[in-house]
This record gives C-alpha cells, structure tokens and sequence, in this order.
C-alpha cells in the first residue's frame, strides 16, 4: 500500500506542477511593487491571484487567467434571465453552472442603462443579435468608437474594433440605419424587430414610423440575416407609439436624419430589405460585447478617451478584461476602489498597470459599483465574491464573463483534512481525521459521504474506528486516507512510551484549605508538546499534605512539605510542595515572622482581630487586651467574679469580666487613683511582670545583669529576669530590654506564645 500511494503522490505532483507551468507561464511577471496574497488554480485551466499593489496609493487586485489551450477551458458570456433584467454575479454565474459547464469564475461586463436595466452596446452570441447598442459621441465616453472583447469563431480571445452595418435596401438602393432595437436619438434611423422588449416604439414626437410586413413571423436575429417586407402604413409626423408587427419592423426616422427625405417618399406596398451585418473577424464568433475604451495594444497603453475627461481621471474601481498576444489566455481583472484597503485606478494608472502586468490587449469594462468577481471556492460547486465592492455587496448587472470548466468528475487527487491531535503521540492516544474537501485532477469538488473516507495504519500500529485512530505500540507508523477506497493522501504518526521531557506546572505553596489545579507539560524528543489524554496521567501524593484527583486537582489538608507526583506512560516526576497554614488576618501574611504564633493563638481562641479582618501587629497592646489574653490563656473563671471596683470599669464596661478576673487572679492591679486605664498602654516591663506571675515564672538563683538597662534594683527585673531564664524573651541585639517601651500585639502574643511552649 506504501508503494502504490507514493506513485500515486508523485503522479499528483507532477500533474500539479505541470498544470502551474502551464497556467502561471501566462500569468504577468513579478511587480517590485506588487505583493501576492494568493494564488492558486481554480480548474485545469484557471489561475486566481490576488494582489496588493502599492504606488502612490495601495490597492488591491484580483486576477482570473484563464488559458484557452487547456481543452476543459472557454470563456462565455452570461445573461440574466430576461432582457431587461438585471441579477447579480453570483446569481447568473450558479445559474448557468451545472455539470460539464461549470463556472468557476466572473467578472460583471456590459454597460446598462440604470433605470431599465437595458444594456447599453452590443451584444451578439453565436452570431445572435441580443442587443444592437450604440455608439456614444465624444472623447470623454467609454465607448466613443466601436470596440469589443469576444471568442471568435476560432476560439481565441479578441479584443478589437467591429464593424456592425444595418443596411436597408429598396428599389435597388441601400441606405444605413443606426441603430436597432433601441430608443431612438437625434438625426437616427432606427429599425424596431419583434424582439425589442417593449412590443412598441416609444419615441419623441420629432419624426416618424414606417410600418412594415412581410409573410412570416420574425424570429431571433442573426448577423448575416435579412429580414423583409413592404410597406404598410406611413405614420403621420409626431405620432411616437406603435406596436411591432410579429411578422415584419417599422422603421423609425428622426426629423433631422439624412434618411428622412427617402423614408418620407416610401410608398405603400413598397418592397423593404433590412440586412444586419459584422465585419469577417467577428462573424461567427462565439460571442461579442461591445464595450470600452480600450487600454492596451500591442503591449503600450492604448487609451481610447480623452484622458483629461473627468472619467477617465476618476479614481474608482475598476472591471478589465484582457489577452495575450497569442490569444490563447484570457485575463479577469478587477481593481477595489472607493475603500480604505483599495483606493481604485484612474484610467492612465489602469492602462500603465497592465502594460506592466505583460497582456497584449486589454479594454475596459463597466466599473465603480458594479465591479465584481465571482470564483468556485474549493470544495463547493458555488460561486462566491471574491473581490470586495464598493458599495458594500455586489451590484445587479445585466451582462457577465464566465471562465468555464467543461471537465468531468474524475478520481480524487487532492483532499484537504485536518485531525485532532498534530504531533508525537503516546501510546494510548486517540486523533480524529476531517476531511473538508477532495478535488479531481481538474479540481471539481467530489461528493464526501459518511462511506466515502476511510483510514488505513500502515504498520499495524494503529487502530482504526471510523475516521478515529488510536495508538497502540512504540514506533513509526502512517495514516493513509481513501477516497472510496483509494488512498489520496497520508501522513506519519510517531508514538513513544513516555515523554522525552516532563514537567509538572501548578504552585509550590499552598495554604491549609485551598486547591491547586496541577498540570503536566510534556515534550517529544524535539521539544515539542507530546500528544496524551489527560486521563493518562496518574497523579499522587507524597507527605502527609493533601489528596489529589485523577484530574490534578490538589487540596491541601495539613501544614507540612511534601511532593506532587505525575506518572504519565512509563516516565515519573514529581515537585515539591509546601503547605502553609491559612492567613488569617489580612495584615499577616504567611511569610510575617509570627504567623505561626499568631494563627496558634486565633486557632486556640487566645485572640482575635479586628472587624475589618486585621490583626494590627504593630500596633501598642491595651492593658484591657492583655487582660483578655491571659483570661483566655489560664482559662480563668469569667461568671463568678469579685468586682475589683475599678473607677473606670463598671460592671457594663465590655471587658468587665476579663479585667476583673486578671484582677482576682493577681494579674492585674489599678493605679492610685483607683482606676485601671483599660485604654492604657502596657510597657514592656509590666508585660513581664504580668507573664512571670500568670505563668509561674523564676529567675536564675544567682543575680546577674543580663540586659544593659535593666540592673538588678529595678522594680521588674525579677520578672524580667525570669522571663529571660524561661527563654520567653531575648531582648534586643544590642543587649537592652528597652522595659519602658510600650510593647506592640505581635511581640505580646510571641511572649504568651512562647510562656505557654517552654
């Protein structure tokens, strides 16, 4: 199988690159200043580029070659579904496309009059007259001398000047006429058929009609044809409403014609010729549209309008068409205009850039608003804009060019597909192929069915359900995926037993309580990321810490250090993990120096903070407060007190009890005055005094001074001493005990603390 789908890619990509030689080697040589964005073949024979082209001005440009040698290839002109109708783009090009006649890309093209609808010039197909048009006067009008882009009869492009005669014969004399089908202008002869859309002449009262029948109904005109009949009636002068006989013409003068003299002398009964002719290069041609100007001949810009019109200097998008010299290639170009991404061309810029894109010939076509190119996307029969109008969504149009594919449905060479898991994968793993289009040699999209794909493991490795695969085994092994049954294309898949590299993500410290979501980053041989399920990695824990979920979701339990261990296929690694206990108050973090002796105390009912959730650990202890620790501390007896008749204490003060309970035991004492000061600061020494008596505290048996400024005659220096003999307090480390300082909260709760641990 390996074999065959290697000759079968190699067969692909020589036929892929052959089909780009032959189409990029009529596409126009490289721009210094044009930048391609894309560009790829739509059919066998159709190139799309789109281009951004900056000069003075950015612009961007979309392109359709089109090569005609290519047997599956034409260019076609598109109607809409009546006359006088107007449709978008897209909606006459998914029209006309069907199978052995598929659209695959288009422009808009003719000119049309935007009240009615009715398109403006000359239009023929197969020699079919569908519009006569006209000829507008003056060098600042597109079309001010006659001039077409078609397919002539040898199937080649043409871009040139025509020569479209209506010559009217009577009593062996021929006159020209105008003009057909269409309103009558000043100084005109005009000859209205049954196919004119309105059924009736409708012109100015300055002239008359000649009614004309002959023996049989008038069907579809043809260059080359004669119509025929003899004169009816001779309208009276200024009479400007009259039906079109189905079995003849009128033929419709204007006062001033030169024509009007013989018309006028017309008697009835009298015999009428009317042939309708094109010059010998585009009679049989397989179709013409009139439009203008031309742009480029001969490879030189080749402007046919006066360049210093207010037209032809107007920066605006832009519909061009144009051929090589061997007119064997056929170029759609679009230019975006009137937008911030695309400023639009003005005529001289239009004609300068396709000179340097390398056509031969190229002529204008309808632009501004109505500029719009339409392609058959990849994947789908649909034709979608590609270009981005000016006025927001495409215009509705009367005339379109299609380039075409003919081609049929042929086996599946290209396919385009996506998986789910792209890279090293471990065994045990799982990928799911989607496949969004496959393309023939001619890149018709090919039906995809839930039967129509398949996959195939080349060594055996793989196990296949539906388009799921799943790896079983260490090694080197290949996808290939069929097309009803035949391989179109392929990939490798590695898979391994464990990762090259492994690590853990997720937090090293943890508080007591919270979670913590771990994760493994593992990596192939390349450093790339390895493809696992999640499930496959078995996560534990190491210490007496927490529990872990088979997801990786840790939650912490118990102050301590421990491990985080990840085992995934056959390799394991851990990481170290320390868990903190739980901040309690919001101004004591978990790396403040006392947190462990300030949450033991919170944990043990000793203190509390403040209703903002503080503690305020440097803030001076109140002699109230302390008086509540120690309560707390010696679990003193708060219901049956003796009232120590403080002044400032009354028997409703909050911290009553407390204070009379610390007095009772002997903690505390009042001052002179017979009050206790609860809001008062308690100094360091009297801190001593009132641990060494809570705690039983004794000094060492032999006096020695052991801070600086605290000698053994001061009134604390016992408790002080024993303080320092319980290892409660070591002082300062410039040997001082500083005894009249006011001691801070933090520091009072690190000396009950360390009282209650000696």
């Amino acid at each position: 199988m390996r074999a065959l789908f290697e000759q079968n890619q190699m067969k692909k990509i020589i036929s892929i690159l052959f089909a780009f030689v032959l189409l990029f080697g009529t596409v126009a040589p490289a721009q210094a200043n044009q930048s391609v964005n894309e560009q790829y073949p739509v059919s066998s024979g159709v190139v799309y580029s789109q281009y951004t082209y900056k000069t003075s001005k950015t612009n961007v440009i979309n392109h359709l070659s089109i090569n005609l040698n290519d047997p599956f290839t034409k260019v076609d002109i598109g109607l809409p579904s009546a006359y006088n109708k107007r449709e978008t783009v897209t909606a006459i090009a998914n029209r006309d496309s069907k199978d052995g006649n598929r659209v695959v890309g288009a422009i808009n093209a003719a000119f049309f009059n935007m009240s009615d609808g009715v398109p403006l010039f000359l239009i023929a197909k197969n020699n079919r007259i569908i519009n006569g048009g006209a000829i507008s006067e003056g060098a600042d009008q597109y079309l001010n001398v006659p001039t077409a882009f078609g397919i002539d009869k040898n199937g080649q492009g043409i871009i040139d000047y025509f020569d479209f005669q209506i010559t009217m014969t009577t009593n062996g004399q021929s006159y020209q006429l105008t003009g057909m089908d269409r309103v009558r202008n000043g100084n005109e002869a005009i000859v209205y058929t049954p196919n004119y859309y309105k059924g009736y002449t409708d012109n100015n009262q300055y002239g008359f009609d000649i009614i004309v029948e002959g023996d049989t109904p008038i069907g579809e005109i043809y260059f080359g044809d004669t119509i025929s009949g003899v004169v009816k009636e001779i309208a009276p002068y200024g009479e400007s409403k009259h039906p079109i006989p189905k079995n003849g013409f009128i033929l419709s003068v204007q006062g001033g014609s030169p024509l009007s003299k013989t018309l006028s002398s017309l008697q009835i009964g009298q015999q009428i010729d009317v042939n309708f002719s094109i010059d010998s290069k585009w009679q049989d041609a397989q179709f013409i549209v009139a439009t203008g100007p031309f742009l480029v001949r001969d490879g030189k810009p080749y402007i046919m309008m006066s360049t210093a019109s207010s037209r032809a200097r107007e920066v605006a998008p832009r519909t061009v068409v144009a051929v090589s010299k061997d007119k064997k290639t056929v170029h759609f170009i679009t230019v975006d205009g009137r937008q911030s991404h695309s400023k639009g061309m003005n005529m001289k810029e239009l004609a300068d850039y396709l000179v340097s894109l390398g056509v031969d010939t190229a002529i204008n076509l309808d632009g501004g608003g109505s500029t719009t190119m339409a392609m058959r996307k990849y994947g789908s029969n649909d034709v979608v804009v590609v270009n981005k109008p000016s006025g927001g969504s495409q215009r509705a149009v009367h005339a379109i060019l299609e380039a075409i594919s003919t081609a049929p449905l042929g086996e599946a060479k290209i396919m385009k597909f996506t998986r789910t898991n792209v890279g090293t994968m471990l065994e045990g793993t799982s990928s799911t192929v989607s496949v969004q289009y496959v393309l023939d040699e001619y890149y018709n999209p090919l039906p995809i069915t839930p039967d129509s794909i398949s996959l195939a493991s080349q060594n055996g490795t793989l196990t296949i359900s539906g388009t799921t695969f799943t790896t079983t085994k260490a090694g080197q092994d290949r996808i290939y995926i069929m097309y009803n049954g035949k391989v179109v294309q392929s990939f490798p898949v590695t898979i391994v037993d464990a990762p090259s590299q492994m690590t853990i993500k997720g937090a090293q410290e943890v508080v007591v309580g919270a979670t913590q979501n771990y994760t493994v980053e593992a990596k192939d041989a390349e450093g790339k990321n390895l493809i696992y399920n999640a499930n496959q990695v078995k996560w534990s824990v190491e210490g007496n810490i927490g529990t872990i979920t088979s997801t990786g979701q840790f939650k912490a339990t118990t102050a301590g250090s421990g491990k985080i261990i990840a085992t995934l296929g056959s390799k394991t690694v851990s990481i170290p993990v320390k868990v903190k206990e739980k901040v309690i108050f919001k101004d004591v973090p978990t790396n403040h120096p006392y947190f462990n002796e300030i949450s033991y105390s919170v944990k043990n009912n000793i203190v509390t903070g403040y209703s903002d959730g503080t503690f305020r650990p440097t803030e001076n202890i109140s002699r109230e407060h302390a008086a509540v620790i120690l309560t707390r501390v010696l679990k003193l007896d708060t219901t049956n007190v003796q009232n120590p008749n403080f002044k400032d204490v009354p028997t409703n003060y909050p911290y009553y009890k407390e204070i009379a309970a610390a007095a009772n035991y002997g903690l505390v004492s009042g001052k002179n005055d017979g009050t206790f000061d609860p809001k008062g600061k308690l100094t360091r020494a009297q801190m001593a005094k009132i641990l060494a008596i809570a705690f039983e505290l004794h000094g060492s048996e032999s006096k020695s001074t052991k801070f600086k400024d605290v000698p053994t005659n001061h009134w604390a220096y016992p408790y002080i001493d024993a303080l320092a003999y319980s290892k409660v307090t070591t002082g300062y480390e410039d040997g001082t005990f500083k005894p009249n300082e006011n001691i801070n909260r933090q520091h009072f709760v690190l000396f009950v603390y360390r009282a209650i641990h000696r």
